[in-house]
């Protein structure tokens, strides 16, 4: 995250950590060597609702080192359940594992919002920033 942004909401998971950002992006930060399940992504979308006082965001995943998915967790997170929340999201991924299983996720499970893989977070935050004026 940018050192010139501010955080106007923070919340913490043990699997991962939520910030909304002085830009409107709500930033997930997955936390290392963790495997998120059904219930982290549950939990996840339980915390956009409260922080974001249940409107719409541009969402930036941050993978952690070692950070996977479970499957019924990616099938859930394609879903209109776990998107009335969001906007587009953008994945920012460490390694070729988690990019190849971010490109599956776009391409199998196919989410409700426009999704996107990344290595850089500087080019996710430019293409959030596009698909929010679209």
């Amino acid at each position: 995250m940018s050192d010139s942004l501010e955080i106007t909401k923070h919340a913490d998971h043990n699997s991962f950590s939520l910030t909304v950002r002085t830009d409107g992006i709500l930033q997930i930060n997955m936390k290392p060597n963790v495997k998120l399940s059904l219930a982290d992504g549950e939990a996840m979308v339980k915390l956009f609702g409260e922080l974001g006082n249940k409107k719409k965001f541009l969402l930036l995943f941050i993978a952690g080192n070692d950070t996977s998915v479970a499957t019924e967790a990616r099938y859930y997170a394609s879903t209109p359940d776990a998107n009335i929340y969001t906007i587009a999201s953008a994945f920012v991924v460490k390694n070729i594992a988690q990019k190849l299983l971010g490109n599956a996720y776009v391409t199998f499970n196919k989410p409700v919002t426009p999704t996107k893989i990344f290595t850089d977070e500087a080019e996710a935050v430019k293409w959030l920033t596009l698909q929010a004026v679209q």
